[in-house]
């Protein structure tokens, strides 16, 4: 065996020397290791004593005392053992790092992956439909809508001048199979949307809307929607004109967004529930 070999077990050069000279020597006492080995008597002990703690060496009890090495079968399965048993140890401290990191981090209430729309100052002819549209076509189960208290009928002519589209937008929603759940404060929303379905001749499709949309009545402030219990809309209010949105921030942030859904769900259960036949 090439004493080079050793160096891939993990011992440094002095240890190599000396155990590969004990194992074909065989039984020896230090200092006459240490002439055959040409490892330093400083050395030689500090050596030994590392080469028995790796469980490759042994101690004879005599006077002076000796040195042989363990059967290699057993010694390298123990050596192995160790090495194994200290390499899981490490890699439960580094995930266990991992892990703290993590917290830490999801303990920073900051969202992440904003982004912000302005609407224009007016949308022209099919922009609105568009606009709203392109929205909705990725959701894949379920809209949360709070309409807050401010958009009561007459205060504000951008939001009851859009309800006719967002209406619409909604009940194909429940059409398509996603669950609708309006909270609304008595907006222009609650008559709008009961005209739809009142205009619907086919019952078997005014009962499947049910099935998919609960409109329920709660005077509230707030002012959010959710998708799908993982993407937050939040509305930008003009603050010179407070009847006025001027847009509206994305947050693409699930672990953030599920602060709002909790806040939903605990209004939700507030609500007045509302016959949209």
């Amino acid at each position: 065996m090439d004493e080079k070999v050793l160096a891939n077990i993990g011992l440094n050069k002095y240890e190599r020397t000396v155990y590969w000279t004990l194992l074909k020597k065989g039984e020896l006492e230090a200092s006459k290791l240490s002439q055959l080995s040409r490892v330093p008597i400083g050395k030689i002990y500090e050596v030994l004593t590392n080469l028995n703690k790796y469980g490759i060496v042994e101690i004879k009890p005599s006077r002076p005392r000796k040195y042989r090495t363990v059967d290699t079968k057993i010694a390298f399965e123990v050596m192995y053992k160790r090495r194994e048993e200290k390499a899981l140890n490490e890699l439960k401290l580094l995930r266990e790092a991992f892990a703290e990191i993590e917290r830490q981090v999801s303990n920073d209430d900051s969202p992440k992956h904003v982004e912000t729309v302005f609407w224009p100052d007016k949308f022209h002819d099919d922009e609105l439909k568009e606009t709203v549209n392109s929205f909705f076509e990725d959701i894949d189960h379920e809209i949360c809508v709070v309409t807050p208290s401010k958009y009561k009928p007459g205060v504000s002519a951008q939001y009851d001048d859009s309800m006719s589209v967002f209406s619409k937008a909604y009940l194909y929603l429940a059409q398509r199979g996603i669950h609708v759940k309006i909270l609304d404060s008595h907006s222009q929303l609650l008559p709008s949307i009961k005209e739809l379905v009142t205009s619907i001749e086919d019952e078997s499709v005014k009962n499947n809307l049910q099935d998919f949309m609960e409109i329920r009545i709660l005077e509230t402030k707030h002012d959010f929607v959710i998708f799908d219990s993982k993407t937050l809309f939040l509305d930008i209010e003009d603050q010179v004109n407070t009847s006025m949105s001027l847009g509206m921030t994305q947050i693409h942030d699930e672990a953030y967004t599920k602060r709002f859904k909790a806040k939903f769900d605990d209004l939700w259960t507030k609500g007045k529930l509302f016959n949209i036949t």
